[in-house]
């Protein structure tokens, strides 16, 4: 599962494929527009089950903002997704550690000014 959208009725919508962000990505370049691809294509079948477990959010800080941003709504997606590109460019450069990403990203966030 690549993702999923919660829609107002409470139906969820996925993106399911092999575990290689190369379709996702496209999708994201292409839309709205779908692309043939030669990717080799996922059979439900073969996959039998799928299986989820909540996520683990001392492993994964960043989801939290991600949640929040969204519960915020107006120009805070954009802010969270550009304090993200910065800080992984420190990241990077040695600038700064990997588990200080999200702090950078918190950061951020809480100095901006909604709208």
């Amino acid at each position: 599962v690549h993702s999923l959208v919660e829609t107002v009725d409470t139906s969820l919508i996925a993106q399911l494929g092999h575990p290689d962000m190369r379709l996702p990505i496209l999708y994201a370049m292409s839309w709205p527009h779908r692309v043939k691809m030669p990717y080799k294509r996922l059979n439900l079948a073969d996959l039998k089950q799928l299986t989820f477990q909540e996520p683990d959010n001392e492993k994964y800080p960043c989801l939290n903002l991600a949640y929040e941003a969204g519960r915020v709504g107006g120009t805070m997606p954009a802010v969270l997704n550009a304090a993200n590109e910065r800080a992984v460019e420190m990241f990077r450069e040695g600038r700064i550690g990997f588990s200080e990403i999200p702090l950078v990203i918190k950061d951020v966030m809480h100095a901006h000014t909604h709208t």
